[in-house]
């Protein structure tokens, strides 16, 4: 059977994801036979095996690899408990990995050696950020990615991939995989902020703070301003940041589902970015650049938080189609600016997606999305006014009084 060029890589990058998953764990433990990096190019050594042994002068290959890394892992093992030297793992498995890609060049795969040579190189390079990375990491954020990789490969491919209830709105598997999607966003995001920590201030806590939550961002920053009014400048800065970085959020996620409708979003979104990011700068200028705290971010891969979203986006499909089936563009829209108040992502997704099975027109599904975004604003400011302070408040109604200018001409 022929493998296409896109399923190799996709085996490929679950291959160093599964070994980067185990690795993590191992790499906190002081006496360990192999690490991060080790444990990436073992199984990405074991999938370049199984490709190879796919061709028909390949069928040696896996054998022959299990031995390789048998004995290498044999002789590191001798070799400690002799005391003689300080054995490493990782050197011994790239050469075999090296021998594989040397290997699949001769069987004219040239396009994925080149890639895996060049991803084994990044791998080898990197160690001190690799080893500084696991060590950042808690106990929490490992749940976190152990987590993640439970819904996407286990959960998601057992649920039936038809529509279900009311106007065939419910597909399981369509469902989990807008939660799967949300969820590996958020992870990215999360993990990042963990790493970053406060190393670069307030303006790039802001811009994670967007992908992770802008919800969670501004209740952390408006909580902080109360504490300390000094910060909160700095606050309203970190909290209009991360409102604008949604809606390069929302795109990202409708190229994703139905990129067709990018077009007609790009008009307003532009604009949105563009209105907002002039006060954004104006309040940057204000702000003195003082020590900012990490927002309080939830464990984004939580199980209890995954089938949260999972309902409120199964909500929002069924709330879309009868709004639209019983009261007409009126009821799409009362949808939105409810579902919006709190969160953008469901709104989104659902009306990308409803776009792209022919329920919702793109005009309809773009002043939809525009809503949701504007009572997510409304629902932000009422937080800072009730959480943070005055001088929060107000700058960070410069800011939101600009997002929505265009969105409302757009909608009037």
């Amino acid at each position: 059977m022929e493998i296409t060029i896109i399923h190799i890589f996709q085996n490929y990058f679950l291959a160093i994801l599964l070994g980067a998953m185990m690795g993590l764990e191992r790499e906190r433990k002081a006496a360990r036979l192999a690490g991060l990096r080790t444990f990436i190019l073992i199984t990405l050594f074991g999938s370049i095996c199984g490709h190879i042994s796919t061709m028909e002068a390949g069928q040696w290959i896996i054998p022959a690899g299990m031995i390789a890394v048998t004995v290498q892992a044999a002789m590191v093992h001798f070799l400690r408990f002799k005391e003689e030297i300080l054995a490493g793992f990782t050197t011994s498995v790239a050469l075999l990995v090296a021998f594989g890609i040397g290997v699949m060049v001769g069987l004219d795969q040239k396009m994925a050696a080149v890639a895996l040579s060049l991803a084994t190189t990044v791998i080898l390079y990197f160690k001190p950020q690799m080893h500084e990375f696991s060590q950042r990491l808690s106990k929490r954020d490992l749940y976190a990615i152990f987590q993640f990789v439970l819904i996407a490969f286990i959960i998601l491919p057992l649920l039936p991939d038809r529509g279900f209830g009311p106007y065939n709105a419910l597909n399981p598997y369509n469902i989990w995989l807008m939660v799967v999607m949300i969820s590996a966003l958020n992870l990215v995001g999360y993990i990042t902020l963990k790493v970053v920590g406060q190393r670069w201030g307030g303006p790039v806590l802001g811009l994670l703070g967007g992908v992770v939550s802008s919800t969670a961002t501004t209740l952390s920053f408006s909580r902080h301003a109360k504490e300390n009014p000094s910060f909160s400048i700095m606050g309203s800065l970190v909290v209009s940041l991360a409102t604008i970085i949604v809606l390069i959020r929302m795109a990202f996620l409708v190229g994703i589902i139905h990129i067709e409708l990018l077009p007609k979003l790009a008009l307003p979104m532009v604009g949105m970015f563009l209105c907002g990011l002039v006060p954004a700068l104006i309040i940057w200028r204000k702000a003195t650049m003082q020590e900012t705290p990490v927002p309080e971010a939830k464990n984004p891969m939580e199980l209890k938080q995954a089938l949260f979203f999972g309902l409120i986006y199964a909500l929002v499909l069924l709330g879309v189609s009868a709004g639209k089936d019983f009261f007409g563009d009126k009821g799409v829209y009362i949808v939105s600016l409810i579902s919006g108040l709190t969160d953008v992502d469901a709104i989104t997704l659902s009306n990308a997606r409803l776009v792209g099975t022919g329920t919702l027109g793109a005009t309809q599904a773009v002043i939809s999305m525009l809503l949701a975004y504007v009572a997510n604003l409304v629902f932000k400011l009422a937080m800072i006014s009730v959480i943070g302070t005055r001088q929060m408040f107000r700058w960070a109604l410069f800011c939101f009084i600009c997002l929505a200018l265009p969105a409302l001409l757009v909608v009037i």
